[in-house]
């Protein structure tokens, strides 16, 4: 920095745009290298999304014909006539012809691999042996379907594909497969990667797992039978790890080097060990990038040779008028304000140079503004302070009146009055160095010599100042309106014992300044009022939405089911069997059962809200309670494990047995809802001190930490995408809440996210019950 300082203006400016326009072409160059990377970039990604298709077009034919093969081998019987076999072989002949899938042959292979039956028939297929073909004897080992790279065929050495499919068989040993010798290239796979263009030099190949093009596209090189791939070597290790791959390739990785440079992209498929190859060469295919890099760096270039001609042009121009600025400048900074600033030319520097002049011809007068501005900003700084340190509306106010009569030169005493919004006219909010109660009496008092106080808040100041308290000492006053908006809260009045013209026009800016802050405090107060009175007002509309919602879905579902089965069996022009009927039945049974347990739920949800719900208590065997809520529930949870699990000393409880019934329930209910996949759900419970601990666990999906308290609320139900399948109406878990808490128990959760859930309740124990009652129970496990 210390050799920046040394320089002039004029070697500063061209040595600091130099380094800006370095800077510039630096950026320029990465951002356009940036921009030919991702061009390539995106046209290799293309490159492979074409791949993809391709790939993808394959698999799915393969897959059809390999379907319909397979459709055909299970269908064969080896102990059928020769005319049955052929017309099945017509058939699957037929159907490959409507997939486009060009059939060389179709043969029936025994256990040792040797043709014992073609389609169509030749006697000089009998016998071949295939044995040479590893596709058919891993089939004939395996019992699998397999598909083969491309083979010759039997005796033509036409260049075909086997598809292969195991006949079924009664016995292992004797197992034969049934293949199909397609021809590719005359087939829809070879229709639909024909057709596909790449510029000039781009083409598409079709790969097996020895490298061996199956097809190729146009402009490509003519496809010979059996060739393989430049490639092949890659392409095979492509294919046995699965992986896609794309990039510029120069065949650096093969041993016979080839002079073409190729953007190659490559995906295997995934219904056999193939792969979908794009090529296309290197010159054509990152030619828009190349082209763009050279108008890059053309642009750049002829950027930076206009900027320096500008630079070298304006530098001297501008030098010199600044360094008469800066002059003009020294003088005004030694306190020289007479001496005008030169000013020439109408550019940014002549402006800057009148303003110069400007500011010195107003910076005398503004000396003493400055002064009064400031003491009034303070002034209201310390106002602004008391506004932020409580939100006590009548402490705010007293602070700020008390503080205007202490900023303000003149005040001896100061009082705010305000509208009264609910019973009408002005009340005396506040006052300083004022007996409060005096004012009142004789402001407000029906002694009042005034008449009684105004009710037109603009008329309060003089009619403030005539009262008795202060008609003999008042010498002056003012008066600032407390207003928000269009609406006139009330007014804010000084007044001095001492002087007739102790206030000045400051001293009212700074007064209405501060009866503004009153105003804003008064509207801040009643905002917060209103926005507590609104959130309440919205709380209560989302509960009552989500009631709605909750119970319209939940009486909805089982009323369709009802409604679409109760039809049918009403219709005329159907006959339902005997088992239908009962299955229809059943399911309107269920359903009806839903809609009872619903409708309990809403009315026993009504009684805890309304605090009417009524316990009839007796002693209860919370263990067989619990039995019979696991036999009602066995039906509806068929895929998991009920247990129940209470010690022979388990005490007998005060209790209702209705409620403890429904928590059960409630509890059950939950754990089969929100365990789908099955699993063990255990009742069990135990004696703590003076109560028992009854606790339902699942292996379920679990409950998120943030949604454990909420839980037990009414309408509540947790939102995730495990949940938003299961039906609810968000009530039976603030239903077990009720009726716990109504037993002077507790009731909480212990979860863990896909590990399942533990619920838990207790309840008290009546010493003088358990004593008196001797119940005998067996508990069958």
């Amino acid at each position: 920095m210390t050799f920046l300082t040394n320089l002039t203006l004029g070697k500063k400016i061209t040595l600091l745009t130099a380094l800006g326009l370095l800077f510039g072409v630096g950026v320029f160059s990465s951002l356009g290298m940036r921009a030919v990377n991702q061009a390539t970039e995106t046209m290799l990604q293309e490159q492979l999304t074409t791949a993809r298709l391709v790939a993808g077009y394959v698999d799915e034919a393969l897959d059809r014909a390999v379907t319909e093969l397979r459709n055909t081998s299970q269908a064969v019987d080896l102990g059928g006539t020769s005319a049955r076999f052929a017309i099945q072989m017509e058939s699957l002949q037929d159907t490959y012809d409507r997939l486009s899938m060009h059939t060389h042959g179709i043969y029936l292979v025994n256990a040792d691999a040797n043709i014992v039956w073609s389609w169509p028939e030749d006697q000089k297929l009998v016998g071949a042996d295939l044995s040479g073909y590893p596709s058919v004897t891993l089939a004939i080992s395996t019992g699998k379907l397999a598909i083969s790279g491309l083979v010759s065929a039997p005796l033509t050495n036409a260049p075909v594909v086997f598809l292969i499919s195991p006949v079924k068989q009664v016995k292992q040993e004797n197992r034969s497969v049934l293949v199909a010798a397609i021809d590719l290239a005359q087939s829809s796979i070879g229709g639909f990667v024909q057709p596909i263009r790449l510029g000039n030099t781009g083409y598409v190949e079709i790969v097996d797992q020895n490298g061996v093009v199956v097809t190729r596209t146009d402009p490509g090189p003519r496809l010979s039978p059996f060739e393989k791939s430049d490639h092949s070597g890659r392409f095979a290790a492509l294919i046995a790890a699965g992986n896609p791959a794309r990039g510029v390739c120069h065949t650096c990785h093969e041993e016979q080097r080839v002079e073409r440079k190729d953007v190659l992209a490559f995906v295997p498929l995934t219904r056999a060990s193939w792969g979908a190859v794009i090529r296309q060469s290197e010159d054509e295919a990152l030619a828009p990038a190349r082209d763009l890099r050279q108008s890059l760096f053309l642009f750049g270039a002829g950027l930076v040779t206009v900027a320096l001609l500008f630079v070298i042009v304006t530098t001297r121009d501008v030098g010199s008028r600044i360094r008469m600025l800066t002059a003009a400048s020294q003088q005004i900074a030694e306190g020289d304000l007479v001496t005008p600033v030169t000013t020439r030319g109408k550019d940014e520097v002549g402006i800057l140079a009148q303003t110069l002049d400007g500011m010195r011809t107003k910076l005398k007068t503004s000396y003493g503004e400055l002064e009064q501005k400031t003491k009034e900003l303070t002034s209201l700084l310390s106002v602004s302070e008391i506004m932020t340190s409580t939100f006590d509306l009548q402490r705010l106010l007293d602070e700020v009146v008390a503080k205007a009569v202490e900023v303000i030169p003149g005040a001896d005493c100061g009082a705010l009055f305000l509208q009264d919004s609910e019973h009408g006219g002005v009340v005396l909010q506040c006052a300083v160095n004022l007996d409060k109660n005096a004012i009142s009496r004789s402001f407000f008092g029906k002694d009042s010599s005034a008449g009684g106080p105004p009710r037109d808040i603009k008329e309060i100041a003089s009619a403030f100042l005539k009262c008795d308290a202060l008609r003999s000492r008042a010498q002056s006053s003012i008066c600032a309106e407390v207003s928000h908006g269009n609406r006139n809260l009330g007014s804010l009045v000084m007044v001095s014992f001492q002087d007739k013209q102790a206030f000045s026009e400051s001293d009212r800016r700074i007064l209405q300044a501060i009866a503004d802050y009153i105003a804003i405090a008064i509207e801040r107060s009643q905002l917060t009022k209103e926005a507590e009175e609104a959130r309440a007002l919205r709380e209560a509309d989302r509960l009552r939405s989500q009631f709605i919602s909750s119970v319209s879905h939940e009486l909805r579902t089982p009323l369709t089911l009802i409604k679409g089965y109760s039809t049918s069996l009403l219709r005329q022009d159907v006959s339902w069997d005997t088992q239908t009927q009962k299955e229809f039945l059943q399911i309107i049974d269920e359903k009806t059962d839903e809609l009872r347990d619903l409708i309990d739920k809403l009315l026993q949800s009504a009684k805890l809200e309304a605090g009417a719900l009524r316990l009839e208590k007796e002693p209860v065997l919370i263990s067989r309670v619990a039995w019979k809520i696991v036999e009602d529930s066995a039906l509806r949870a068929k895929n998991h494990k009920l247990r129940v699990e209470f010690p022979p000393s388990f005490p007998v409880v005060e209790a209702d047995v209705r409620c403890v019934e429904q928590i059960l329930r409630n509890l059950m209910q939950n754990a089969v809802k929100y365990s789908p996949n099955g699993g063990e759900i255990v009742i069990s419970g135990e004696q703590r001190d003076n109560m028992v601990v009854v606790s339902v666990s699942d292996q379920g999906i679990g409950i998120a930490p943030e949604h454990r308290d909420k839980i037990f609320e009414r309408f509540y139900r947790v939102d995730s995408l495990s949940t938003r399948g299961i039906p609810g109406s968000g009530l039976g878990l603030s239903i077990t809440k009720g009726h716990v808490e109504a037993h002077g128990g507790q009731v909480w959760v212990e979860s863990e996210v896909g590990k399942g859930s533990k619920f838990y309740f207790t309840l008290p124990i009546d010493r003088s019950v358990a004593g008196k009652e001797k119940l005998e129970h067996k508990v069958t496990t």
